[in-house]
């Protein structure tokens, strides 16, 4: 995994903040017409994305709650939610769990685990930084998702 990496990584994430910083728990929740998602699941789905796909398959302990995680697998949606999460939670995670990426990267510790890759039909990841690239892409998809639900909640 290059520092580059990282430092695109972190790009990303502070663009996502910067966009989603001063919403209400309101317009973090609110699903336009049209659209299965809202705001803060999309935060949500990229803080457990993150994890499932950089820790789980570098063979290490995912840092979030895993209850977070059925909630913002790829296909579900508010809907689908018993309670709305804390939306500024979400927010407040964004930056920390950046941190800590940064912190395990520099500690060494992606190569603690026993490497499990990721396959998904037409996608195989079988490299760390295979991992965090398609995870820089994954997020710009998803920047751009809450870019335009802002405009349409704003």
């Amino acid at each position: 995994m290059s520092q580059a990496a990282i430092g695109m990584h972190r790009r990303i994430r502070t663009s996502i903040l910067d966009a989603v910083e001063g919403l209400s728990a309101q317009q973090l929740h609110a699903i336009p017409a049209r659209f299965d998602n809202n705001i803060a699941w999309n935060l949500g789905h990229i803080l457990m994305v993150q994890q499932w796909i950089i820790y789980r398959s570098s063979g290490l302990p995912v840092t979030i709650p895993e209850d977070m995680i059925p909630m913002y697998l790829p296909g579900s949606s508010p809907a689908d939610w018993e309670s709305e999460p804390d939306a500024e939670a979400l927010v407040a995670m964004l930056m920390p769990q950046q941190e800590q990426l940064e912190a395990d990267y520099a500690a060494g510790r992606f190569s603690e685990g026993e490497f499990k890759g990721l396959t998904r039909p037409g996608l195989t990841l079988d490299d760390l930084d295979g991992l965090l690239d398609f995870n820089i892409y994954h997020e710009s998809q998803h920047y751009g998702f809450v870019l335009a639900l802002i405009n349409l909640v704003g």
